[in-house]
């Protein structure tokens, strides 16, 4: 069992420093000079970036712990590194903390405080993993297949079997997590296009209450195929933009709970058009017939609340 944790602390290592720096030849190739017709068909197959990053910390980290566990190597103090080599794994971790912060969207959303996580993360690991990347050679490689002690020819074919099958193994789990990256990335752009409602009000409304619905991707009617509806069928309206729909309550409507949604036509899978739904929301639609009650009380309540531009179509205060 032992010797074949040891070959597969050997193998991800071969992996490490032969295969994945072929990889991100390959896909900087791909991005830079797509034009190359004669490796098209090998560029198109190869992994983009974000499936070759995390399979390096990936493969690295597992190779670190069983390394580790076998006791071939001892976890690198930082502070006990010479001070070239701090700042050579420093200048390193600045480098690729900017270019995966400020290319690839890495923790952008918070600011240089990402950049900063993805800069102490670096700055721990790059030792860790030099650290790991030196602890085997290719002897060990060699010796590993074809070790001193004379041994039969089927072990060695069974060592050189292992080892084949391991790279394999590791290369087909570098290719599925682009896949699986490939297709969330594309089911994103998918929901991108979905229109999405942040805001309506009033809440409470009464029959030819103006109702104003915010959000994004809403479409511009008459351009394209885009509906605001209800259970009870299609809704007229007096106002619509991308981000701004304006509609009054109609008289034909039940009272109660009342749950609206936007249908837009966007262009899914394999350039077919698909027919897709918003996020719905929800009116509590009151008489005004029936005396007045709660109801009615909620409703003026809510006017504090509402935004000016409500107010004014609805005629509760002055142009």
């Amino acid at each position: 069992m032992t010797r074949k944790i040891d070959g597969l602390v050997i193998f991800i290592w071969v992996y490490l420093v032969i295969v994945l720096p072929s990889l991100f030849i390959l896909y900087f190739i791909k991005i830079s000079s797509p034009e190359l017709n004669a490796f098209s068909n090998l560029l198109k197959t190869t992994p983009d970036f974000p499936a070759i990053l995390i399979s390096t910390i990936a493969l690295s980290t597992i190779g670190v712990c069983l390394s580790l566990f076998r006791r071939k190597m001892s976890l690198i103090d930082i502070l006990e590194l010479l001070k070239q080599e701090k700042v050579y794994f420093v200048a390193l971790s600045l480098f690729i903390s900017i270019i995966l912060w400020r290319f690839f969207s890495v923790f952008d959303t918070l600011d240089y405080f990402g950049l900063i996580i993805i800069f102490v993360f670096f700055f721990f690991f790059l030792p860790i993993l030099n650290g790991y990347l030196n602890s085997v050679d290719f002897n060990k490689v060699k010796l590993f297949i074809t070790p001193s002690v004379k041994k039969p020819a089927l072990s060695l074919i069974e060592n050189l079997l292992f080892g084949l099958a391991l790279l394999l193994l590791l290369h087909t789990s570098v290719f599925a997590l682009d896949a699986q990256i490939r297709a969330y990335n594309h089911r994103k752009i998918i929901l991108s296009r979905y229109p999405t409602i942040t805001n309506h009000e009033p809440k409470i409304v009464y029959y030819g209450t103006k109702v104003i619905l915010t959000g994004r991707r809403f479409g511009w009617k008459g351009n394209i195929d885009a509906n605001l509806r209800h259970s009870a069928g299609k809704i007229n309206i007096d106002l619509w933009t991308d981000t701004e729909i304006i509609f009054t309550i109609p008289l034909h409507w039940k009272e109660g709970k009342i749950e609206i949604w936007i249908e837009k036509s966007v262009e899914a899978e394999n350039s077919k058009i698909k027919k897709v739904k918003s996020n719905k929301v929800s009116l509590q639609l009151i008489s005004r017939d029936n005396g007045w009650d709660e109801g009615d009380e909620a409703y003026f309540k809510q006017l504090k609340k509402l935004d000016k531009k409500t107010l004014r179509i609805n005629g509760y205060a002055p142009e």
